[in-house]
């Protein structure tokens, strides 16, 4: 089957997929975790395999490709495809593309930010992680960027304990951003995870409103985001399908996210953070 975006057919999985998230619904939050547990390091590894992929000339649909096969192997689904019509199985932005942009055959610039979404399931439970990587050739700004969401991005995982207000990991990841003059994209955030992929509570990546009391509980399964950019506030979708959210400015945006499960004294980091 050809992975490439445009041919790649929502046919030879929709079925499968609406099966395979509709038995996952259905199981205990137990065997889900200790699915989740294993699943995500395992995801971590392959987004890490597809870091040699992230050079001048490479290219998003490449990517998918490697990814897909790697699914078959594993036996996991590509969740991305069809959600909400959308028409590809691993999103792969680039430079100020923030997040969601189908991948093409345009081969990756010199210098360049590429955002890889992995979004799979198992027979029993759903894995999902971003990872922003820049070729070898990125410039200072965008490496800067890089790490400055990575930093953001602990400092979000830091405040994860049962108890506490869901409300302190936004607030410190906008914290970090703020000290390093970079701006929270707000269309999109974070999610808690089960018997569905996408399932309140919402985990924001900014500073929320000092009103909400909505409390971390321990079994959660968290997938915290980081979503941001350089230059000043603004984004938009590209037509004609909107898929793709795009800076306003041109800027370069960043996204990483990591699973991270709940506990009464703290948190444990499922997903790995990639170099």
């Amino acid at each position: 089957m050809s992975t490439n975006a445009s041919e790649l057919s929502l046919d030879a999985y929709s079925d499968a997929i609406r099966a395979r998230a509709a038995s996952i619904a259905q199981l205990d939050s137990e065997t889900i975790l200790t699915e989740e547990t294993r699943l995500a390091p395992l995801a971590s590894d392959l987004l890490l395999k597809v870091k040699p992929m992230v050079r001048k000339g490479g290219s998003g649909t490449a990517i998918q490709a490697y990814l897909l096969a790697q699914y078959e192997q594993h036996g996991w689904l590509p969740m991305m495809m069809g959600y909400k019509g959308y028409p590809a199985a691993v999103p792969v932005s680039v430079n100020n593309q923030v997040s969601a942009a189908p991948p093409t055959d345009a081969p990756f610039p010199e210098a360049a930010l590429v955002k890889v979404e992995l979004v799979a399931a198992s027979a029993q439970a759903h894995v999902a992680q971003v990872w922003t990587f820049a070729t070898p050739n990125a410039t200072p700004q965008q490496r800067q960027l890089l790490a400055t969401a990575r930093s953001a991005l602990q400092s979000g995982i830091a405040q994860v304990r049962g108890g506490e207000r869901l409300f302190k990991v936004g607030e410190a990841i906008q914290q970090v951003l703020d000290a390093n003059r970079s701006v929270a994209v707000r269309e999109f955030s974070g999610y808690a995870m089960g018997q569905a992929r996408i399932q309140k509570p919402q985990v924001l990546g900014y500073r929320g409103s000092d009103d909400d009391d909505t409390l971390m509980l321990p079994g959660q399964v968290l997938n915290v985001y980081v979503i941001a950019k350089a230059g000043t506030y603004g984004v938009r979708y590209q037509p004609p399908d909107f898929w793709s959210l795009l800076t306003q400015d041109g800027a370069d945006g960043v996204m990483l996210s990591a699973m991270v499960v709940v506990t009464a004294d703290g948190h444990r980091l499922l997903s790995r953070l990639l170099d």
